[in-house]
Order: structure tokens, then sequence, then C-alpha cells
């Protein structure tokens, strides 16, 4: 487990709970995906990308090996604030900025363990690209089952608007 990149104070911060269902996956990329544009972070560019790619892994996983019946799973995500001009775009010299994506889910006994890929197998990659695209992710116990975390930096040039 490595350490956590955002301080809790100076945040910006949304959670919203969704039914255990291939659908609510979807749902869940779009919603960051929007919360992201009002956040300043243009839809589409690398670093929008990215945090779709956590989280529809992250939501996957919860729907996937988390769920109980009846229990859906819960996603938060918490962006440092930018600095004064971010919603126009990035600033030359701008530090990256570090966001956190928690889901959390009802299954406290199973804990997702990173595994090297089985070649031909058509699943079972996730786990590799959060650690692969995330600067931290880690587990934590969670008052009714588990919460799986990641934080990845949101570098300025990433977050440039797609010409």
């Amino acid at each position: 487990m490595e350490q956590e990149l955002i301080p809790t104070e100076a945040m910006t911060s949304f959670s919203m709970s969704f039914s255990a269902t291939p659908h609510a996956v979807r749902q869940a990329r779009q919603l960051v995906a929007d919360r992201l544009a009002q956040w300043g972070v243009p839809a589409g560019c690398p670093a929008a990308r990215t945090v779709a790619l956590l989280v529809g892994e992250l939501a996957a996983n919860a729907v996937r090996h988390g769920s109980a019946p009846g229990r859906g799973f819960t996603l938060a995500v918490s962006m440092a604030a930018r600095a004064p001009g971010g919603a126009e775009g990035p600033r030359d010299g701008a530090a990256a900025v570090p966001l956190r994506i928690e889901v959390t889910d009802s299954r406290a006994d199973r804990y997702p363990v990173l595994r090297p890929s089985g070649g031909e197998q058509e699943n079972g990659r996730g786990l590799l690209l959060v650690d692969a695209f995330a600067a931290a992710w880690g587990v934590a116990r969670a008052p009714h089952g588990k919460t799986v975390w990641c934080e990845c930096l949101l570098h300025p040039a990433e977050m440039a608007p797609r010409m």
C-alpha cells in the first residue's frame, strides 16, 4: 500500500451509489467524464480517458467480485482544487493535479490481488491496468465492506482539449 497523494483539505469531490450491473459501470464512467468537464478537465483529453479507464476497471471489479445480492457499489471521486485559471485549461509550468477514485462494495471478505496476466485469458487484467496507470492504489476496510481506491496525477499537458 502506498502513501496517499491528496490532503483532505482543498478538494472538490462527489459520490454516488450504483446498482451492481454492467450498465452501472458505463453510467459511472459517464458521470465522472461529465464531472471532470465541470472541473475543467476536457472530455476526451488523455487525462479524462485515463480517469475513465480507472473508474471503469474499479467499478467492473466491484460488480464482478464485490457485490452481494441486493447490494451495489458507491463511487467517490476527489480532485485537489486547481490553481486560479484552472477552468480555462492548463497553464505553462502548472503542477500536476492529484485525483482520487474510490469504489466501495459490500464484500469485505474478497480483497483484490494483483496477479500476472494469464496469456490467452480474456479477463483478469483490470488490476494490472490500475497498477500501471495509477500513481498509487490500495484497499481499505469500510463499515460494510471494503473500499478499493487509486490516485493519479493529472498533468497539465494531458488536460489540453483535443483539437
